[in-house]
């Protein structure tokens, strides 16, 4: 009763109140964040990395104990939302937020309070806000950002093409595999690498701290699928060892919760794509580099109904504490 009369304040603030039970729009996911760092303000602190094409914050926050003198701890970094239409990932890294700072999964708070001694945590729920409102106002099933990308057949008149497709944006052989040069195509890359905003926001913050960051995680939707470099290439990187022994782990608490059944595979074993944001982590020298396709396997797809929201937050929890675990 005491944490529900606590928490009550926190959500009572926000318009339109921020719970998992829905999928809210960037605005009151922004302001939930804010809400949460008001609230714990010991512990979590909102910034933004940049704005989008459009003029969104990319707002992420930083959690951890004595955050006031957390900047040398070790940093885990996690986003989502990179696909506009992929709900449920920006959703997942607000409930990881959550539970970080005792708003939810209270029974795990020593667990938490121990990683939080050891690490600082910078989340990113929504790194496309701008295809992310699209997909709700006008297309459910746009993926990329929302930058005028070209014209149809190479000329205007045929009609104009918008959006980069993220995830094909980033440095990691770019521009060769599982990409389409037409800009109206969903895997259209750009004509360069960080063409995009919110792109070139996650690379200078990843950059500028790279030597601290011991965990890269990127939630996807969905098929249920826990995948690790490289993407491009079927040559075994030199970690795939240790990349194969935290994705085991990762299955294994997630089957644990539910029942759920992710596979553990490399990124290429699903199909073969060049620009992702995991590979680039990876080549930056982030060992522990890893994407994660959330539920289901096809039946709802993208259109994940909200009361999955809980349960896929609750397993890929377990998933986060087993990765932090093969840390």
């Amino acid at each position: 009763k005491q944490w529900y009369q606590r928490r009550v304040p926190i959500t009572a603030g926000i318009p339109g109140v921020f719970d998992f039970t829905n999928y809210y729009a960037v605005r009151y996911q922004h302001l939930h964040l804010d809400a949460l760092a008001r609230a714990h303000s010991d512990k979590a602190e909102t910034f933004s990395i940049g704005t989008s094409y459009e003029g969104r914050d990319l707002k992420a926050i930083r959690i951890s104990n004595n955050l006031v003198n957390s900047d040398s701890k070790p940093m885990i970094w996690v986003d989502g939302g990179i696909h506009a239409r992929e709900w449920v990932s920006h959703t997942v890294v607000m409930y990881f937020a959550n539970a970080l700072l005792g708003e939810v999964e209270q029974q795990k708070q020593a667990t938490f309070n121990s990683l939080l001694d050891k690490y600082q945590f910078v989340l990113l729920p929504m790194s496309n806000p701008d295809g992310y409102e699209y997909s709700r106002s006008s297309n459910r099933f746009w993926r990329k950002t929302r930058r005028p990308s070209g014209c149809k057949y190479n000329n205007c008149n045929y009609g104009r093409c918008y959006g980069i497709d993220p995830n094909r944006n980033f440095d990691a052989d770019f521009g060769n595999k599982g990409v389409s040069r037409n800009p109206c195509s969903d895997v259209y890359p750009g004509k360069q690498a960080f063409s995009e905003n919110n792109t070139k926001a996650m690379r200078d913050y990843i950059l500028k701290n790279l030597s601290q960051i011991k965990l890269y995680l990127s939630f996807h939707s969905y098929s249920q699928l826990f995948l690790k470099p490289i993407g491009y290439t079927t040559r075994k990187p030199k970690d795939y060892a240790t990349h194969d022994a935290a994705g085991s782990a990762a299955v294994s608490a997630i089957r644990n919760t539910y029942g759920k059944v992710y596979k553990n595979i490399r990124s290429v074993e699903l199909y073969p794509t060049s620009g992702s944001s995991q590979d680039w982590a990876y080549l930056k020298g982030i060992v522990h580099s890893y994407t994660i396709e959330l539920r289901d396997t096809g039946r709802y797809g993208f259109r994940l109904p909200a009361r999955e929201i809980v349960p896929t937050g609750k397993e890929n929890l377990n998933a986060f504490i087993a990765l932090l675990n093969q840390l």
